[in-house]
C-alpha cells in the first residue's frame, strides 16, 4: 500500500503536536501560541518530500523535519529590521489617501483661454 500524506497525518498528528510543544518550550517559545504554526510547517515540509516514508519509519523523518521548523522560527524571531521599516507582514490600516492635485490647467493654460 502506497503511504499518503493523509495516513500520515492521522498516525503522527497528535504526536507531533505534542513533541513541537515540548521543544518550543525548552527554546523558550510560547508552545500554545506556536505549536500550530510550526506544526503546519513540518506537513509543508513533508509535502515537498520526493517521496513519503512509510508509516513504520516516518517519525524520525518528521522529527527532523520538526528540527527544521523550529530552526526556521528561531532565524525568524531572531532577524533585525532596520528602524522605520515594517515587519514583513505587518499590517495597517491603509495610508491616508493624497490631497486633490491641481488641475492640468494650473500647469498647461488651456489654448481656449490663451485666445
Amino acid at each position: 500500500m502506497r503511504t499518503t500524506l493523509d495516513s500520515l497525518y492521522t498516525l503522527y498528528s497528535a504526536r507531533l503536536a505534542a513533541a513541537a510543544a515540548a521543544e518550543l518550550a525548552e527554546i523558550g517559545a510560547d508552545p500554545i501560541e506556536d505549536t500550530d504554526d510550526v506544526t503546519q510547517e513540518v506537513w509543508l515540509y513533508a509535502l515537498q518530500l520526493l517521496v513519503l516514508p512509510e508509516p513504520e519509519h516516518a517519525w524520525p523523518v518528521l522529527t527532523t523535519l520538526l528540527d527544521q521548523a523550529i530552526a526556521a522560527l528561531e532565524a525568524s524571531r531572531h532577524m533585525e529590521f532596520p528602524a522605520g521599516l515594517d515587519r514583513p507582514g505587518v499590517r495597517r490600516m491603509p495610508p491616508v489617501p493624497l490631497a486633490a492635485l491641481p488641475s492640468a490647467d494650473t500647469f498647461y493654460p488651456s489654448s481656449a483661454a490663451a485666445a
